[in-house]
């Protein structure tokens, strides 16, 4: 037979009050100051979006990813046009297939996060590296789908490709804070 359990009282399970409250606060600026971030970056990509949608979208994923499709496969000579990828295939690199969306809301994790700005700014490099990279992965793959199984493009696109940038995203915000808070625990 167990043992019954008989609840505790609250002051005797938790830490003391000012510790409670501390973490709470912390929490709470965590979260006000992320979501500022994050909308602010929104606000500023979505009223430059015209703008920037050449380099971004063009230059830095369409053209990338072309070169990267040449490289992988020399034979499929693709052409990457402001927005389009043509080769064996042809797929559409339309805003938002850029991956700002998961650079901003890890850009904006790592900004509210309780850390010194030197620990920072490499971490925001090395994230929006990742992401980027990984999406430009993310464009070679849908062109291959595109190209081998169209059938399954739009299942590859809207499910796959998206989760697997935002996992990323959200694995390296992970990696970087538990090694940050391993840190300052040693």
């Amino acid at each position: 037979m167990g043992a019954a359990a008989t609840a505790r009282p609250r002051s005797e399970r938790a830490g003391p009050p000012d510790e409670d409250r501390s973490f709470r606060r912390a929490w709470l600026r965590f979260v006000v100051v992320f979501a500022l971030v994050f909308l602010a970056g929104t606000w500023l990509h979505q009223v430059t979006r015209d703008r920037t949608a050449p380099l971004l979208v063009g230059l830095l994923n369409a053209r990338a990813a072309s070169g990267l499709i040449h490289a992988i496969t020399p034979a499929d000579r693709t052409i990457a046009t402001a927005d389009r990828i043509e080769g064996q295939a042809s797929i559409v690199v339309g805003q938002g297939c850029d991956g700002i969306d998961c650079m901003l809301l890890l850009v904006a994790a790592m900004v509210a996060f309780p850390a010194p700005w030197r620990r920072k700014l490499p971490g925001l490099l090395g994230g929006v590296g990742l992401v980027y990279g990984c999406n430009l992965a993310r464009i070679v793959g849908l062109y291959e789908v595109q190209r081998l199984r169209p059938e399954a493009f739009d299942f590859a696109h809207e499910y796959v490709g998206q989760t697997a940038i935002i996992l990323v995203g959200f694995g390296f915000f992970l990696a970087w804070s538990g090694a940050l808070g391993r840190e300052v625990a040693a």
